[in-house]
């Protein structure tokens, strides 16, 4: 005889199979375009202010609907959008196979009136996957040790997770010096531990980028070299927020950053299942954090790593960027509002 399943076992699972097609098909196609204010205690500002697009972690592998819908349905969002300055921190790609979609969004998107810049990824370095640590331990063990090295490298990335820790899933790696022509074919200037400056239409601007903290090699030392000590208002773009406790970083005016897709999945009470082994708290995963004199914005990025998403939906952020001096009433009746 078989055992017969109790109505609320049934319910149960309905309920979840629901809620995972909502994460996989719905919620990754709800972006939402954060639109803030933020002023700015520095020179370099024109009195109008600066419209900044800021993108990140688009992931793009060059396949699937989702990922045409989510090019398309960005352009629509953005279209006729004033932007003075793009602003991109990293993980444009999956694999090497996601350069072209990532071209031709930037490439649909509204010109920059001062320019486009970058920064890189770890998922620019390499292709990330569940089984890569596992396929990197088997290729590289010894014949007789194979199996018990890809168990070990799975149970240490499984056990990352639960300490929220980082994580190496990299199995192969991307053509990185593909991805930079590329941006460079489009104006984007990729900043790799180098900065660059702007002056024009009465903006004076300096631009720095660190490169990936988990895969690249950071030199927060050669970033800032140029830093000017005033005059100019000080950007920095920056893959992972972690690189944010770099003391000489925090002397930047304004930070941007991403990496951690503001956490992805968010359980009720708990947060977030992963914070991608940054230092921000499960409960709190993306926003507006202060580091010394930086104001950051870490988005909660357009792609996804896992292909999930539930109660943090993509976001492209465009920050109106305005000299202290502006007046309160028109900070806040800008701030903080998302066009869905």
């Amino acid at each position: 005889m078989r055992p017969t399943l109790s109505p609320w076992f049934k319910v149960a699972a309905v309920a979840g199979a629901a809620v995972l097609a909502y994460a996989r098909w719905v919620e990754r196609l709800r972006i939402e375009v954060q639109r803030m204010v933020v002023a700015v205690d520095a020179a370099g500002v024109p009195p109008q202010g600066l419209r900044v697009l800021h993108l990140s972690d688009l992931h793009f592998t060059g396949r699937g609907l989702i990922e045409r819908w989510k090019i398309e349905r960005t352009v629509r969002l953005l279209a006729n959008e004033p932007v003075d300055l793009l602003l991109i921190t990293g993980d444009l790609i999956h694999d090497d196979h996601g350069i072209p979609a990532a071209m031709e969004l930037i490439r649909r998107l509204p010109r920059p009136r001062l320019g486009a810049f970058a920064c890189l990824g770890n998922h620019d370095y390499a292709a990330y996957s569940w089984f890569g640590p596992a396929r990197v331990a088997w290729r590289e063990a010894e014949p007789g040790r194979r199996l018990q090295a890809a168990i070990a490298r799975t149970v240490e990335m499984a056990l990352r997770i639960v300490r929220n820790d980082r994580l190496y899933l990299g199995q192969e790696h991307n053509d990185v010096e593909r991805l930079k022509a590329a941006l460079a074919g489009l104006d984007v200037t990729v900043l790799q531990n180098s900065s660059a400056g702007v002056q024009q239409d009465g903006a004076h601007l300096w631009l720095a980028g660190v490169d990936d903290l988990m895969e690249g090699r950071p030199d927060v030392a050669a970033a800032v070299r140029d830093m000017p000590p005033n005059g100019s208002l000080r950007v920095l773009l920056a893959h992972n927020p972690d690189l944010m406790l770099e003391p000489p970083l925090q002397q930047a005016d304004l930070a941007f950053s991403g990496h951690v897709h503001g956490g992805q999945v968010l359980i009720p009470l708990l947060g977030a299942l992963h914070t991608q082994g940054t230092h921000l708290s499960r409960r709190r995963t993306w926003g507006w954090f202060r580091y010394g004199r930086a104001q950051t914005y870490v988005t909660r990025g357009l792609g996804e790593g896992v292909r999930l998403r539930f109660r943090c939906r993509p976001e492209v952020a465009l920050v109106h960027v305005l000299p202290a001096d502006a007046s309160a009433a028109q900070r806040h009746n800008g701030a903080n509002r998302a066009v869905k």
